[in-house]
């Protein structure tokens, strides 16, 4: 017996008035999530399922990543979503987009709300829980080098 390995194409029977370009057009099927959206993959093709990087990924070589883990991220995607999603000129600008039905010029005008309350809100949030934290990442790093003075570097 074959097996199928895609699902059968289905015609759309509504589509929203606006989704955003591929690969990033399905993102309802990603629950919405921030840390789903992705950038086109340089052999990408339409239809791709999984056709590029996280937008938040940071590009690093394979070496580092063996040290670090795979997942690098520049900031973390779902603390950013809770946090704009939580926000009232986050909802309020999204509004003002529904009213101007999606149009480029409003969506681009957005894009300097996101980054004001990304400046204004978040990154402050980020480094006052990071200031809590500055000591034990202190004591991390001098462990690390009384560790490196006592049992010589890691191999």
């Amino acid at each position: 017996m074959k097996r199928k390995l895609k699902l059968d194409k289905k015609p759309e029977t509504v589509k929203p008035p606006f989704v955003m370009a591929e690969p990033n057009d399905d993102a309802a099927a990603f629950g919405w999530s921030l840390g789903k959206l992705r950038y086109p993959s340089k052999d990408s093709k339409p239809g791709d399922v999984w056709p590029g990087a996280c937008m938040f990924e940071v590009p690093v070589p394979y070496e580092v990543k063996q040290i670090y883990g795979h997942i690098i991220e520049f900031v973390n995607p779902a603390f950013v979503q809770l946090m704009l999603d939580s926000d009232s000129d986050i909802r309020s600008g999204a509004e003002k987009v529904r009213r101007a039905k999606y149009a480029p010029a409003a969506i681009a005008k957005y894009q300097k709300t996101i980054l004001a309350v990304f400046t204004a809100k978040i990154v402050p949030e980020i480094v006052k829980r990071f200031t809590v934290v500055a000591g034990d990442v202190a004591g991390f790093y001098a462990a690390r080098l009384a560790h490196i003075d006592t049992f010589g570097p890691e191999e």
